[in-house]
């Protein structure tokens, strides 16, 4: 087994300061790479001993400064002597993770550092990554490395079970811990050898994605609300804008002034996805016939940015089960049901599927293509037109 050789380097990229000095830098050699470490301690020329790679004694605190070089040299020694004594694998990488403070024990803390310092994720993503990460975390509150293995996430599959997840929604948490176990690989933090997924089976089912018909839509928009119930109509509204537009409810309540342009005199809604980052600019005035303008214009105010920013996704699909019962709709509405209709409809009405894909911002098609069976309807739909 190769050890890594340490050596002090000055001046490595032979230039000076304005002040005529240059940093001492610990080389780290191991099997045909060198990594290279900053020890911030700068020194002139001939207070450098070349024959010696040191720093000389009679030089202003020479002696101080060679031993913090020592101390860092043997700092590093030490955390590479730690790993390979506890059998765990180590390379220059993690010498680095060391003298940064991430030199992890626990899985868990791996992943709750993963997930704050991955900047490429969504706020939606991130959320839901932490989610799993809480779950985890309740399941067991610490998980060392060795132990995430077949027998761990069957029995975090059955915790999960135990609390009355679906199967879907196990399957997220479980594609979630997937993530970070490639991760974990990919930085040697895990034995390849020991994946823990190889024989893991990932399981899904289909479900049914509710949607409104346009006979449904209709009750809503003609429902009129008593005084009694008149604290409902601005979720009335919210969910008939996220019907017309297609857009979740981050997005929705993402909607400001700001995300609005007119173009030939004519409203557009401009605006990037809080989930995918994805751009959408959608042509309001060409949606329902321009109900969404209607609705933009309705809540329109001078002293506020945004439109539908105050209401929360749990208050807003409360609400949106006693406008159903108002309204005398028998399934089961959220606030999600509102972007299946958004889908349903438009390829019902014959919009070819890569415009709905633009419109709903999904990134590949084959997302917008599990709304096939109202394709299929739209195609009977079309061969009825048709005299053979």
């Amino acid at each position: 087994m190769e050890k890594v050789i340490f050596s002090a380097v000055y001046n490595r990229k032979n230039k000076l300061n304005k002040h005529g000095k240059a940093q001492i830098e610990v080389c780290a050699y191991l099997n045909g790479k060198r990594k290279y470490f900053p020890t911030a301690i700068y020194v002139t020329p001939k207070d450098w001993d070349k024959k010696h790679n040191r720093i000389k004694a009679i030089a202003i605190n020479g002696v101080q400064l060679q031993r913090q070089i020592t101390d860092f040299m043997t700092k590093l020694e030490r955390y590479e002597l730690e790993r390979r004594n506890t059998g765990k694998p180590f390379t220059l990488e993690y010498l680095t993770e060391c003298l940064n403070g991430k030199d992890f024990r626990y899985f868990t803390d791996f992943m709750k550092h993963e997930i704050d310092s991955d900047k490429t994720n969504s706020k939606a993503t991130a959320i839901n990554k932490t989610t799993t990460y809480k779950a985890l975390k309740a399941f067991k509150e610490n998980i060392l490395f060795d132990e995430v293995n077949f027998e761990l996430l069957k029995d975090f599959e059955n915790h999960l079970i135990s609390k009355g997840l679906g199967t879907n929604t196990r399957n997220k948490y479980l594609r979630h811990i997937r993530v970070f176990v490639n991760l974990a690989i990919n930085k040697e933090y895990l034995d390849l050898n020991r994946y823990p997924f190889r024989k893991f089976a990932m399981k899904t089912e289909q479900t049914t994605r509710e949607f409104l018909s346009p006979e449904d839509i209709q009750l809503i928009e003609n429902l009129e609300l008593t005084a009694e119930n008149r604290r409902l109509e601005k979720v009335k509204d919210m969910f008939l804008f996220a019907c017309y537009t297609g857009l979740r409810f981050s997005d929705i309540t993402a909607v400001s002034k700001d995300s609005l342009i007119t173009q030939d005199g004519n409203l557009w809604l401009s605006l990037t996805m809080q989930k995918t980052t994805q751009n959408i600019k959608l042509p309001l005035y060409l949606l329902h016939n321009g109900k969404p303008v209607q609705l933009i214009e309705k809540y329109r105010q001078p002293d506020r940015n945004y439109f539908f920013d105050e209401l929360t996704n749990q208050h807003v699909n409360r609400a949106l089960k006693e406008i159903a019962a108002l309204a005398g709709i028998k399934k089961r509405v959220t606030f999600h049901t509102a972007r299946h209709t958004t889908a349903t409809f438009l390829l019902y009405k014959g919009v070819a599927i890569t415009t709905v894909q633009k419109i709903l911002g999904h990134k590949k098609i084959q997302t917008t293509q599990i709304y096939s069976k109202v394709m299929d309807m739209t195609m009977v739909n079309e061969l009825a037109k048709v005299e053979f």
